[in-house]
């Protein structure tokens, strides 16, 4: 089996390709700032980053006529359980129409589709970020027209829990785990026996504060916030997405250049900082209470993870609790990948948007 597998993020392309479950290639293709800012919308990327892709295949002499499977990571679109999904033309229509959220990662179900349209095969996707296994309880708030609802890193999520049950010495689907993925946005989630059954949703700001994420805030105060006038919709939506957390308080999102600044001695910083590690771990404790039991670990994987400092603050906090893993690089084209080559030799099923 050969595998195309892409995974589009901000300001960045990585592309690997495979011989079953081995990497031929693999590379990410770092895209200017200055670049993605000329385009208006999401979608007029798509054809510079089918160019970037197509490129990389040229320098690299990939034919993509000897590639079996063109695979994505999943799109935003309506909910689904966990696994892995062929992508087709309905499932590209939902991620264009962004009735379910706006994301980089949406064009790379198109692009995927028009490969494998234009090549005979198949195009597929795994684990994607709009993976719906929530209870029915953990989607109740206190007002009836208003629901919690679940988006998140499944892929992320599911991968580290599958490689620390491996590490447990049980399968994934009979252990509780709480997994914690710090990225933008942080998403802390109650996997039992197999299901993501509680997550917190950093996108929509329902969830500790992230690196440019505003995080959970107190309902009141964002009201009068929203009817002061002072904000345009514009506005108000950069608060929740993109210039919340860290970005708010210390303009920047860079976990380093945090670290730099509290090193010289930036009291500011090193408060915030503090501050979004103890959320975080508070979000952990409500996660492990979720699951009425006793969790087998606690994972903490995502960029932020390679951070020995800010894993230290909340692994103090929580190690009471359960074993604490740190795991930062779960390689998420491996991961889809692996998805897919479980679906090639029949251990995964092939399912329909």
């Amino acid at each position: 089996m050969k595998s195309l597998v892409i995974n589009l993020g901000g300001t960045s392309t990585k592309i690997g390709v495979y011989d079953d479950k081995n990497p031929i290639i693999k590379e990410s293709i770092r895209h200017d700032t200055s670049e993605i800012k000329k385009f208006k919308q999401v979608w007029d990327q798509y054809e510079y980053r089918k160019c970037s892709i197509l490129n990389f295949l040229k320098v690299n002499k990939i034919n993509l006529y000897d590639i079996d499977f063109f695979v994505s990571r999943g799109p935003s679109v309506k909910p689904v359980i966990s696994g892995t999904y062929r992508i087709d033309e309905n499932m590209v229509t939902d991620a264009k129409n962004g009735n379910y959220g706006v994301h980089v990662c949406n064009l790379g179900s198109g692009i995927a589709l028009e490969f494998a349209n234009e090549n005979n095969k198949i195009a597929l996707t795994c684990d994607m970020p709009c993976v719906d296994e929530m209870i029915s309880i953990a989607k109740y708030t206190g007002i009836p027209d208003i629901k919690r609802h679940s988006f998140f890193q499944a892929l992320s999520h599911k991968a580290v829990g599958r490689e620390v049950a491996m590490e447990i010495g049980k399968p994934y689907e009979e252990l509780a785990l709480v997994i914690t993925h710090l990225g933008s946005g942080i998403s802390v989630a109650s996997h039992l026996d197999g299901k993501v059954i509680d997550i917190t949703n950093g996108l929509d700001g329902d969830a500790p504060f992230g690196m440019d994420r505003s995080g959970t805030l107190p309902a009141a105060d964002w009201k009068k916030l929203i009817l002061s006038g002072k904000y345009s919709n514009e506005q108000l939506d950069y608060f929740l997405n993109g210039g919340g957390g860290l970005m708010a308080h210390l303009s920047t999102n860079n976990g380093e250049e945090v670290e730099k600044r509290i090193d010289a001695g930036d009291n500011k910083a090193k408060e915030v900082y503090e501050a979004m590690a103890f959320q975080i771990s508070k979000a952990l404790g409500a996660a492990s209470a979720a699951m009425g039991k006793k969790p087998d670990g606690i994972i903490i994987t995502g960029g932020l993870a390679h951070s020995k400092r800010f894993t230290d603050m909340i692994i103090e906090r929580v190690s009471w609790i359960s074993k604490v893993y740190v795991r930062p690089d779960t390689d998420e084209l491996d991961a889809l990948n692996e998805g897919t080559y479980e679906a090639f030799i029949g251990q995964r099923e092939i399912m329909q948007y």
